[in-house]
């Protein structure tokens, strides 16, 4: 698992208080609410670039994101499972030569009915009938390189936009 900490810059915040002459409570619910927006634009943005990146459908790719935000510290924190997914989530469909599901095909793998689910499997040697082994995509590394390229670039000027937009809504409702 990978940590990435983004922080904002305080001068900024600083800067858009005393352009709108709020005071401190109303900059405090402004952040709140700014770091609240940020979350969900973080997770719609790795949603849709991961989705794109990947093939995977959104819908499956949802419950690998965890949000929290921590409204009296002014944090959040965005947790995603970085665990390879298993074909069999992503709607197999046996083909001629093997496996396919969704974007990814497997050569020579197969899938076994279990009811209505089935699990997607390969041989381990091609030679013998056992073992078998379940056959997963790797999702780790484009999450990496959505965290490190397209939201890390994008996380200061986001915040500024939110913030500026929360404290303008908090300096107009207060007059």
């Amino acid at each position: 698992m990978a940590s990435v900490y983004l922080q904002t810059n305080t001068l900024e915040v600083e800067r858009i208080a005393q352009q709108f002459a709020a005071t401190k409570g109303q900059v405090q619910k402004a952040s709140r609410r700014a770091v609240r927006k940020l979350v969900r634009w973080v997770q719609s943005i790795s949603l849709r670039e991961a989705s794109r990146d990947t093939g995977i459908k959104r819908k499956i790719l949802k419950h690998r994101l965890r949000m929290s935000v921590n409204g009296n510290q002014f944090t959040a924190r965005v947790w995603y499972g970085l665990n390879a997914i298993p074909l069999s989530a992503m709607g197999p469909k046996q083909t001629k030569t093997g496996v396919s599901a969704g974007p990814v095909d497997r050569r020579h793998a197969f899938i076994v009915r279990h009811g209505a689910k089935g699990q997607v499997y390969r041989r381990v040697h091609r030679d013998q009938r056992l073992p078998l082994a379940i056959q997963y995509e790797n999702i780790a590394d484009e999450f990496r390189r959505i965290l490190l390229t397209d939201i890390s670039l994008r996380f200061e000027r986001m915040f500024s936009k939110y913030f500026e937009q929360e404290l303008r809504w908090e300096v107009r409702r207060a007059a």
